[in-house]
């Protein structure tokens, strides 16, 4: 389908999908923690590692980003993106993903065929590294699958690398006492923050460039804050947003978002997040000193009441 703002504005590509897509990759401090923590479980050479944080936060994105930086003579990687399925599938899915033809037919066949693999990749110098996203989604039977596949090893370490990236239920998950044995295997844990409000303001200008952009369209200072705040500095959010402000753009012959167009769209468009921009932005920090505040006025009336009362 023809994109009808991209010539107008002399882009090449839609800047605001919400496909992840390495092309437009946006490294901020978050993410950079992140891959640290995940290098460190290569060095360490055992157990697992746990990326975990909101929808639309760049999991799948990340995960790519990581795996295709590894070195490929050292490194073989498999990335399972939809853990729903049955330990077959998953065990066929993990040998297309590092490019072998599953010949077994039966789970135990499957299992042996991978293992027979790791061993020899390790014996020739390679290790493998096994990402999972959506993990909450794994059944009980997928994380006692994955436990086994981790106790693949030779009489020094563990030969298989397995990384675990999903939504906040997955710690929860984690906490189940049917699963306990796994969570205590997670040595590498890393939670993903939102973006601040500089970082949305960068972030859609690096879209944008990657795009094609020369110069247009713009977003003024308080269209980003208007987007930050409805978005929490959720990226796939800021994405939504402002992919339908470019469009409002477009349909306004104009060629920098305001504060109003967001504004235009949150109400036109009936964006479910639209409520979280009718108010001021607060911080974690600044509820806490807000309901201090309060609490401390109705404790100095309460004490002035106790006291009117006591001087009738």
């Amino acid at each position: 389908m023809k994109i009808p703002y991209l010539e107008y504005f002399g882009l090449v590509e839609r800047p605001f999908g919400l496909t992840p897509d390495p092309h437009f990759y946006f490294e901020t401090e978050t993410h950079r923690e992140a891959i640290a923590h995940l290098r460190f479980l290569l060095g360490q050479k055992e157990g697992f590692a746990l990326i975990h944080g909101d929808v639309g936060l760049g999991k799948t994105t990340l995960s790519r980003i990581f795996l295709s930086s590894l070195d490929k003579d050292t490194y073989n990687t498999a990335l399972i993106l939809n853990p729903i399925m049955d330990e077959r599938e998953f065990l066929m899915s993990i040998l297309k993903e590092l490019g072998l033809e599953a010949r077994g037919v039966t789970r135990k066949e499957l299992f042996d065929e991978l293992q027979q693999f790791l061993l020899e990749e390790y014996r020739q110098g390679r290790e493998t590294v096994l990402a999972i996203d959506e993990a909450q989604l794994l059944s009980n039977e997928l994380f006692e699958l994955i436990r086994i596949l981790s106790n693949i090893e030779t009489e020094k370490e563990k030969i298989l690398r397995i990384i675990l990236l999903g939504q906040p239920e997955l710690v929860q998950k984690l906490k189940d006492p049917q699963v306990r044995y796994l969570a205590q295997r997670i040595t590498v844990t890393y939670k993903l923050r939102p973006f601040s409000e500089r970082e949305v303001g960068l972030y859609i200008n690096y879209r944008l460039v990657k795009a094609g952009s020369k110069g247009l369209p713009t977003f003024k200072k308080n269209a980003v804050r208007r987007i930050f705040r409805a978005s929490r500095g959720c990226p796939r959010l800021v994405n939504i947003l402002s992919d339908r402000c470019v469009l409002a753009l477009y349909g306004r012959s104009k060629e920098s978002v305001d504060k109003q167009i967001v504004a235009d769209v949150l109400e036109e468009e009936d964006i479910p997040f639209t409520s979280v921009d009718r108010g001021p932005f607060l911080t974690p920090t600044h509820r806490v000193v807000v309901l201090s505040l309060i609490g401390l006025v109705l404790i100095l009336f309460a004490a002035f009441f106790a006291n009117l009362i006591g001087y009738w």
